[in-house]
């Protein structure tokens, strides 16, 4: 997958080493997961707001009504229980039969094809699902990065519980539970960053700077050597 459209500049000292070795670049894929309340979905959208030409959002099927302010395509595509269950059988879905995050009779899953719908010519990709999303993702793409994405304890708790107040109490007690799993795993990503209140320039400098690193990342592909001329190591002879 070529990204045609990358200037040299754009690229890490690391990414053009690659590009000039094979023509390509790595296609870094960065996964947010975490509690409800965390505030995934701000930080994804700032984030592509950073990275207009360079980054780009996995889109992932559910058969929950659209809300206010949510556009099908974007975070989501909106689809009715019957064409999920289409796309299932079709083998266009990474769940055959879905996942219930909250237990509350919507099903999500991602496209197969996890680049479905993703610009080719964007080299950084991210992705925003449940911790058992994620460990599917892991298992297909071994380089993934994974972010847990979280707030203080006591100040996640509040957030979900003033967030869901209005919900049924079975699904308020599902959305503790999701909470307390995550939670619980939270060991198993790369990286965890706190989203604190009123602190939320902090996070994304945050997430920035694990971007960044991990685009400094050696990589498949990378041999710095290689791109030096053949004499640039040769010892002169002495008499």
């Amino acid at each position: 997958m070529g990204f045609s459209t990358m200037n040299a500049e754009d690229l890490t000292d690391v990414e053009n080493v690659i590009l000039q070795l094979t023509g390509d670049h790595p296609r870094l894929l960065f996964v947010l997961s975490g509690p409800s309340g965390a505030g995934k979905n701000s930080i994804i959208k700032n984030l592509l707001d950073n990275h207009v030409n360079e980054m780009d959002r996995v889109t992932t099927y559910t058969t929950r009504e659209k809300r206010d302010g949510e556009v099908d395509g974007d975070q989501y595509y909106f689809v009715s229980l019957e064409r999920f269950r289409e796309l299932a059988r079709a083998g266009k879905l990474m769940e055959a039969e879905g996942h219930d995050v909250y237990q509350s009779g919507h099903q999500y899953s991602m496209p197969s094809d996890l680049f479905e719908g993703v610009d080719d010519d964007k080299p950084l990709v991210v992705a925003e699902v449940d911790i058992h999303g994620m460990r599917r993702i892991r298992d297909r793409f071994p380089l993934v990065i994974t972010i847990f994405v979280t707030a203080p304890p006591g100040s996640l708790m509040k957030r979900i519980r003033e967030r869901d107040a209005d919900l049924p109490d079975d699904e308020f007690a599902n959305r503790i539970r999701t909470a307390h799993d995550q939670i619980q795993a939270a060991k198993e990503f790369d990286y965890v960053v706190y989203n604190k209140e009123g602190q939320f320039e902090r996070t994304i400098a945050a997430i920035e700077a694990i971007i960044w690193a991990e685009r400094l990342k050696v990589r498949p592909g990378f041999d710095l050597e290689a791109i030096f001329p053949a004499s640039a190591f040769a010892i002169p002879e002495t008499e």
